[in-house]
């Protein structure tokens, strides 16, 4: 039964929708193990991609609006899942729902990287640029701008369909947002700019655990309760 098909009530006007992509492949459609992939335009498994574009199209509310990632693993399912819900409304891609870039990490395994390495960014998690790609400052910078535009826009129920770090960048502007401006707080994009209201810094030991497993989901309201 197509339970979003027969009515909205999957989820509550002005609700965020935010899947993980389905597991994903090389190139050759080989398994991604042990490897550390941001950036990288790797393919989703393409059954694991039908699976739950399926499982999607069973729970998602009528007519909602769908916005993935510019990477191919959630573009293509944004198509599947449109091919089989024609009612939802398509947004195309956006780049600020990408996974973290780990620049000259990209594709090596996490034991070739090495512990230093990884230490180095620990110690500096808000401000290193792992393998000289992003830092998480800006990582939380382009995903709280598509946060602050979801929550200006007149779009009843939206589906951001990305990443773990996507998942991850909001579940900590959400949780800890100040108090009087909630998940809307500046991200600065440097450590010595100033502002009357700053989130405070991330930290490794802070950051939230990617608790989302491929193909899974949390949903947050518009307005998000502290």
């Amino acid at each position: 039964m197509n339970r979003g098909a027969l009515s909205a009530g999957a989820g509550q006007p002005g609700q965020l929708w935010l899947v993980r992509h389905a597991r994903p492949v090389r190139p050759d459609g080989s398994p991604v193990c042990g490897c550390c992939y941001g950036r990288l335009d790797w393919p989703a498994d393409p059954l694991a991609n039908q699976r739950l574009a399926q499982h999607l199209a069973d729970w998602l509310p009528r007519a909602a609006t769908v916005r993935s990632s510019s990477r191919q693993r959630t573009r293509a399912l944004a198509q599947a899942l449109l091919a089989l819900r024609p009612d939802l409304q398509c947004a195309g891609s956006d780049a600020r729902l990408d996974e973290l870039d780990f620049g000259g990490w990209e594709g090596q395994r996490w034991d070739a990287i090495g512990e230093p390495a990884v230490s180095a960014w620990v110690r500096d998690f808000a401000d290193h640029a792992p393998g000289g790609g992003e830092t998480v400052r800006q990582l939380l910078a382009r995903v709280g701008a598509a946060w602050r535009a979801w929550q200006a826009a007149a779009e009843y129920n939206t589906v951001w369909l990305g990443h773990a770090g996507t998942l991850q960048a909001v579940q900590w502007l959400t949780q800890r947002a100040p108090l009087s401006t909630g998940a809307n707080c500046p991200i600065t994009s440097s450590p010595s700019s100033t502002s009357s209201q700053i989130c405070p810094e991330p930290q490794a030991q802070s950051w939230p655990r990617s608790s989302v497993s491929f193909g899974g989901w949390r949903v947050f309201p518009r307005t998000y309760p502290r």
